[in-house]
Protein backbone atom coordinates (compact mmCIF):
# COMPACT_ATOMS: atom_id res chain seq x y z
CA UNK A 1 0.00 0.00 0.00
CA UNK A 2 0.89 3.79 -0.95
CA UNK A 3 0.23 7.46 0.43
CA UNK A 4 -0.65 10.18 -1.67
CA UNK A 5 -0.75 13.75 -0.14
CA UNK A 6 -1.02 17.37 -1.06
CA UNK A 7 -1.86 20.43 0.68
CA UNK A 8 -4.25 22.81 -0.53
CA UNK A 9 -5.91 26.30 0.60
CA UNK A 10 -8.63 28.16 -1.20
CA UNK A 11 -9.02 25.88 -4.39
CA UNK A 12 -12.05 25.47 -4.95
CA UNK A 13 -12.64 26.57 -8.16
CA UNK A 14 -9.73 24.58 -9.36
CA UNK A 15 -9.77 21.65 -7.40
CA UNK A 16 -12.32 19.25 -9.22
CA UNK A 17 -10.01 19.36 -12.50
CA UNK A 18 -7.38 17.91 -10.33
CA UNK A 19 -9.26 15.56 -8.42
CA UNK A 20 -10.88 14.48 -11.37
CA UNK A 21 -7.31 13.27 -12.89
CA UNK A 22 -7.17 11.40 -9.16
CA UNK A 23 -10.23 9.47 -10.03
CA UNK A 24 -8.66 8.36 -13.29
CA UNK A 25 -5.47 6.68 -11.22
CA UNK A 26 -4.89 3.20 -11.68
CA UNK A 27 -4.73 1.23 -8.51
CA UNK A 28 -1.01 0.01 -7.82
CA UNK A 29 -0.66 -3.08 -6.17
CA UNK A 30 -1.55 -3.27 -2.49
CA UNK A 31 -4.43 0.14 -2.74
CA UNK A 32 -3.61 3.66 -2.25
CA UNK A 33 -5.02 6.07 0.34
CA UNK A 34 -5.09 10.25 -0.31
CA UNK A 35 -4.79 12.47 2.19
CA UNK A 36 -5.88 16.15 1.52
CA UNK A 37 -4.87 18.62 4.01
CA UNK A 38 -7.60 21.65 3.59
CA UNK A 39 -4.55 24.93 5.18
CA UNK A 40 -6.98 27.16 6.57
CA UNK A 41 -9.38 27.47 3.41
CA UNK A 42 -12.04 30.80 3.85
CA UNK A 43 -13.75 29.02 0.91
CA UNK A 44 -15.39 25.50 -0.37
CA UNK A 45 -12.04 23.99 -0.66
CA UNK A 46 -13.30 21.51 2.25
CA UNK A 47 -16.77 20.61 0.39
CA UNK A 48 -15.40 20.22 -3.00
CA UNK A 49 -13.17 17.96 -1.57
CA UNK A 50 -15.70 15.92 0.64
CA UNK A 51 -17.95 15.62 -2.74
CA UNK A 52 -14.94 12.81 -3.96
CA UNK A 53 -15.26 10.99 -0.77
CA UNK A 54 -17.07 8.04 -2.89
CA UNK A 55 -15.03 8.66 -5.37
CA UNK A 56 -11.61 8.23 -4.24
CA UNK A 57 -9.56 6.13 -1.01
CA UNK A 58 -9.35 9.56 0.80
CA UNK A 59 -8.68 11.40 3.91
CA UNK A 60 -9.02 14.78 4.48
CA UNK A 61 -7.68 16.72 7.44
CA UNK A 62 -7.91 20.14 8.72
CA UNK A 63 -4.57 22.24 9.80
CA UNK A 64 -5.43 25.76 10.23
CA UNK A 65 -2.13 26.71 11.04
CA UNK A 66 -0.55 28.29 7.24
CA UNK A 67 2.12 26.84 5.69
CA UNK A 68 2.16 23.85 3.27
CA UNK A 69 5.14 22.28 5.47
CA UNK A 70 2.96 22.70 8.83
CA UNK A 71 -0.39 20.62 6.54
CA UNK A 72 2.11 18.09 5.40
CA UNK A 73 3.50 17.51 8.82
CA UNK A 74 0.00 17.51 9.84
CA UNK A 75 -0.46 14.35 7.99
CA UNK A 76 2.24 12.21 9.02
CA UNK A 77 0.52 10.13 11.79
CA UNK A 78 -2.28 9.32 8.92
CA UNK A 79 0.77 8.04 6.52
CA UNK A 80 -0.16 4.62 5.72
CA UNK A 81 1.71 1.64 3.65
CA UNK A 82 5.18 1.59 2.78
CA UNK A 83 5.91 4.61 0.56
CA UNK A 84 4.10 8.19 0.44
CA UNK A 85 3.68 9.99 -2.62
CA UNK A 86 4.04 13.61 -2.37
CA UNK A 87 2.34 16.19 -4.93
CA UNK A 88 0.23 19.62 -5.17
CA UNK A 89 -3.16 20.86 -5.52
CA UNK A 90 -2.42 22.00 -9.14
CA UNK A 91 -1.26 19.08 -10.54
CA UNK A 92 -2.99 16.06 -13.65
CA UNK A 93 -1.56 12.82 -12.84
CA UNK A 94 -1.18 10.26 -15.84
CA UNK A 95 -3.30 7.23 -15.07
CA UNK A 96 -0.04 5.11 -14.21
CA UNK A 97 1.47 7.53 -12.17
CA UNK A 98 1.10 5.65 -8.88
CA UNK A 99 1.63 2.27 -10.31
CA UNK A 100 4.88 3.27 -11.88
CA UNK A 101 6.21 4.69 -8.57
CA UNK A 102 5.50 1.85 -6.61
CA UNK A 103 7.54 -0.61 -9.38
CA UNK A 104 10.50 1.67 -9.64
CA UNK A 105 10.43 1.46 -5.63
CA UNK A 106 10.29 -2.46 -5.43
CA UNK A 107 12.35 -2.72 -8.26
CA UNK A 108 15.25 -0.30 -6.40
CA UNK A 109 15.34 -1.25 -2.91
CA UNK A 110 19.13 0.50 -2.45
CA UNK A 111 16.75 4.24 -3.06
CA UNK A 112 14.47 5.86 -0.16
CA UNK A 113 13.28 8.76 -2.63
CA UNK A 114 11.98 8.68 -6.10
CA UNK A 115 11.13 11.65 -8.23
CA UNK A 116 9.20 11.54 -11.66
CA UNK A 117 8.55 13.74 -14.86
CA UNK A 118 6.45 16.58 -14.23
CA UNK A 119 5.27 18.95 -17.30
CA UNK A 120 3.56 22.56 -17.51
CA UNK A 121 0.40 22.81 -18.69
CA UNK A 122 0.22 25.87 -19.91
CA UNK A 123 -3.35 28.40 -20.31
CA UNK A 124 -1.93 29.63 -23.41
CA UNK A 125 1.04 29.75 -25.62
CA UNK A 126 4.47 30.72 -24.41
CA UNK A 127 5.08 33.99 -24.90
CA UNK A 128 8.81 34.41 -26.46
CA UNK A 129 10.05 37.09 -23.81
CA UNK A 130 9.25 34.21 -21.32
CA UNK A 131 12.24 31.76 -22.69
CA UNK A 132 13.51 28.85 -20.77
CA UNK A 133 16.84 29.68 -22.14
CA UNK A 134 16.95 32.81 -20.05
CA UNK A 135 14.89 31.22 -16.77
CA UNK A 136 14.76 28.24 -15.67
CA UNK A 137 11.24 26.81 -15.86
CA UNK A 138 12.11 24.40 -13.47
CA UNK A 139 12.25 27.21 -10.40
CA UNK A 140 9.56 29.12 -11.92
CA UNK A 141 7.00 25.79 -12.77
CA UNK A 142 9.10 22.70 -11.34
CA UNK A 143 9.16 21.52 -15.31
CA UNK A 144 11.82 18.00 -14.75
CA UNK A 145 12.57 16.27 -17.37
CA UNK A 146 15.18 13.49 -17.74
CA UNK A 147 16.13 9.62 -18.47
CA UNK A 148 14.90 7.22 -15.79
CA UNK A 149 17.95 6.25 -13.46
CA UNK A 150 19.89 7.33 -10.25
CA UNK A 151 20.21 10.69 -9.52
CA UNK A 152 20.52 13.27 -6.48
CA UNK A 153 17.56 14.11 -4.73
CA UNK A 154 17.96 17.34 -5.45
CA UNK A 155 17.04 16.35 -9.21
CA UNK A 156 13.57 15.40 -7.53
CA UNK A 157 10.81 17.80 -7.54
CA UNK A 158 7.57 18.35 -4.94
CA UNK A 159 4.83 17.98 -7.74
CA UNK A 160 6.15 14.68 -8.63
CA UNK A 161 8.31 13.29 -5.31
CA UNK A 162 8.21 9.67 -3.12
CA UNK A 163 9.71 8.70 0.02
CA UNK A 164 9.63 5.34 1.92
CA UNK A 165 7.26 5.80 5.12
CA UNK A 166 10.43 4.30 7.09
CA UNK A 167 12.34 7.88 6.69
CA UNK A 168 9.53 10.13 8.73
CA UNK A 169 9.12 7.20 11.23
CA UNK A 170 12.75 7.59 12.09
CA UNK A 171 12.50 11.32 12.68
CA UNK A 172 12.38 13.33 9.66
CA UNK A 173 10.17 16.29 9.09
CA UNK A 174 9.55 19.40 6.72
CA UNK A 175 11.19 22.69 7.82
CA UNK A 176 8.38 24.79 8.56
CA UNK A 177 9.97 28.02 8.19
CA UNK A 178 10.28 27.34 4.06
CA UNK A 179 7.67 26.85 1.67
CA UNK A 180 4.09 28.62 1.23
CA UNK A 181 2.76 30.25 3.55
CA UNK A 182 -0.83 32.39 3.24
CA UNK A 183 0.49 34.81 5.63
CA UNK A 184 3.49 35.75 3.68
CA UNK A 185 2.93 36.18 -0.29
CA UNK A 186 7.02 36.80 -0.31
CA UNK A 187 8.04 33.00 1.26
CA UNK A 188 10.89 31.58 1.13
CA UNK A 189 10.63 28.60 -1.55
CA UNK A 190 12.68 25.48 -1.74
CA UNK A 191 11.10 23.51 0.90
CA UNK A 192 11.33 19.71 -1.01
CA UNK A 193 14.68 20.97 -1.41
CA UNK A 194 15.57 22.24 1.53
CA UNK A 195 14.05 18.79 2.96
CA UNK A 196 16.36 16.70 0.16
CA UNK A 197 19.35 18.18 0.66
CA UNK A 198 18.78 16.98 4.41
CA UNK A 199 18.51 13.88 3.20
CA UNK A 200 21.15 13.45 1.21
CA UNK A 201 23.65 14.41 3.99
CA UNK A 202 22.60 11.76 5.66
CA UNK A 203 22.93 9.17 2.64
CA UNK A 204 19.66 8.52 1.36
CA UNK A 205 20.10 7.41 -2.31
CA UNK A 206 17.30 8.77 -5.64
CA UNK A 207 15.43 7.22 -8.14
CA UNK A 208 14.33 9.04 -11.56
CA UNK A 209 11.40 7.34 -12.67
CA UNK A 210 10.83 8.98 -15.94
CA UNK A 211 7.49 7.13 -16.15
CA UNK A 212 5.59 8.55 -13.14
CA UNK A 213 4.36 11.11 -15.06
CA UNK A 214 2.41 14.55 -13.93
CA UNK A 215 1.32 17.68 -15.69
CA UNK A 216 1.71 20.80 -13.48
CA UNK A 217 -1.49 23.80 -14.12
CA UNK A 218 0.08 27.13 -14.66
CA UNK A 219 -2.22 29.87 -14.25
CA UNK A 220 -2.74 32.43 -16.76
CA UNK A 221 -0.76 35.31 -14.03
CA UNK A 222 1.99 32.84 -13.59
CA UNK A 223 2.76 33.93 -17.59
CA UNK A 224 3.12 37.42 -16.30
CA UNK A 225 6.69 39.52 -15.58
CA UNK A 226 5.64 40.56 -12.01
CA UNK A 227 4.96 36.73 -11.38
CA UNK A 228 8.06 35.65 -12.36
CA UNK A 229 9.98 38.38 -10.62
CA UNK A 230 8.14 37.67 -7.41
CA UNK A 231 9.17 34.14 -7.76
CA UNK A 232 12.80 34.96 -8.81
CA UNK A 233 13.00 36.84 -5.02
CA UNK A 234 11.35 33.83 -2.90
CA UNK A 235 13.56 31.88 -4.41
CA UNK A 236 16.49 34.28 -3.56
CA UNK A 237 15.03 34.07 -0.02
CA UNK A 238 15.20 30.23 0.02
CA UNK A 239 18.69 29.85 -1.26
CA UNK A 240 20.61 32.75 1.07
CA UNK A 241 18.32 31.34 4.05
CA UNK A 242 18.93 27.65 3.58
CA UNK A 243 22.47 27.49 2.63
CA UNK A 244 23.76 31.20 3.46
CA UNK A 245 27.46 29.54 5.08
CA UNK A 246 27.76 27.72 1.69
CA UNK A 247 26.86 30.77 -0.67
CA UNK A 248 30.03 32.71 -1.44
CA UNK A 249 32.40 30.58 0.97
CA UNK A 250 35.33 31.54 1.36
CA UNK A 251 35.20 34.86 -0.10
CA UNK A 252 36.62 38.23 0.74
CA UNK A 253 33.48 40.15 3.27
CA UNK A 254 32.77 43.58 2.71
CA UNK A 255 30.63 45.19 4.56
CA UNK A 256 29.11 42.43 6.27
CA UNK A 257 28.59 40.35 3.23
CA UNK A 258 30.95 38.79 0.86
CA UNK A 259 32.27 40.96 -1.48
CA UNK A 260 31.27 39.16 -4.89
CA UNK A 261 27.85 39.32 -3.76
CA UNK A 262 27.91 42.84 -3.01
CA UNK A 263 29.35 43.59 -5.98
CA UNK A 264 26.57 41.47 -7.97
CA UNK A 265 23.80 42.83 -5.93
CA UNK A 266 25.06 46.57 -7.18
CA UNK A 267 25.75 45.89 -10.86
CA UNK A 268 22.44 44.07 -11.32
CA UNK A 269 20.14 46.65 -9.44
CA UNK A 270 21.98 49.42 -12.00
CA UNK A 271 21.35 47.03 -14.83
CA UNK A 272 17.74 46.23 -13.91
CA UNK A 273 16.37 50.03 -13.38
CA UNK A 274 17.51 50.14 -16.91
CA UNK A 275 16.14 47.62 -18.40
CA UNK A 276 13.13 48.61 -16.75
CA UNK A 277 12.29 51.05 -18.91
CA UNK A 278 12.64 48.89 -22.25
CA UNK A 279 9.71 46.79 -23.67
CA UNK A 280 9.80 43.54 -22.29
CA UNK A 281 11.90 40.67 -23.86
CA UNK A 282 14.40 37.96 -23.33
CA UNK A 283 17.26 39.62 -22.17
CA UNK A 284 15.24 42.36 -20.00
CA UNK A 285 13.89 39.32 -18.14
CA UNK A 286 17.60 37.72 -17.56
CA UNK A 287 18.92 41.24 -15.89
CA UNK A 288 15.57 41.74 -13.96
CA UNK A 289 15.05 38.32 -12.74
CA UNK A 290 18.68 38.10 -11.61
CA UNK A 291 18.67 41.01 -9.26
CA UNK A 292 15.29 39.95 -7.93
CA UNK A 293 17.62 36.64 -6.89
CA UNK A 294 19.79 38.59 -5.42
CA UNK A 295 17.82 40.50 -3.52
CA UNK A 296 16.19 37.47 -2.17
CA UNK A 297 19.18 36.07 -1.17
CA UNK A 298 20.33 38.94 0.42
CA UNK A 299 16.62 39.23 2.31
CA UNK A 300 17.16 35.22 3.40
CA UNK A 301 20.79 35.39 4.83
CA UNK A 302 19.45 37.53 7.30
CA UNK A 303 16.95 34.82 8.31
CA UNK A 304 19.13 31.69 9.28
CA UNK A 305 17.17 28.35 8.91
CA UNK A 306 16.31 26.59 12.14
CA UNK A 307 15.80 22.39 11.58
CA UNK A 308 11.86 21.39 12.62
CA UNK A 309 11.97 19.63 16.21
CA UNK A 310 8.77 17.94 16.33
CA UNK A 311 6.87 14.35 17.72
CA UNK A 312 7.75 11.42 16.19
CA UNK A 313 4.12 9.87 14.68
CA UNK A 314 2.74 6.51 14.75
CA UNK A 315 2.59 5.02 11.03
CA UNK A 316 0.18 1.91 10.33
CA UNK A 317 0.77 -0.34 7.46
Amino acid sequence: MLTTVFATRNRAATLPRVLDAFCGLQCPPGGWKLIVVDNGSTDETSAVVQGYASRLPLTLLHCAAPGKNRALNTALPDFAGNLVVFTDDDVLPAPDWLVRLHTAAEAHPEATLFGGTVLPDWPAPVPKWLSEEVVEFSVLYAKNERSSGPCRPIDIYGPNMAIRAVVFAAGTRFAEHVGPDATNPLYAMGSETELLRRLEAQGHRAWFEASAIVGHIIRPEQMQESWVLERAYRYGIGEGRNHASTLFAGRPVLGGLPAPLLARVIAYRLAARGMGLLPPSARRLRIRYRDRWLAGVLAGRKAPATPPKLARPSFSS
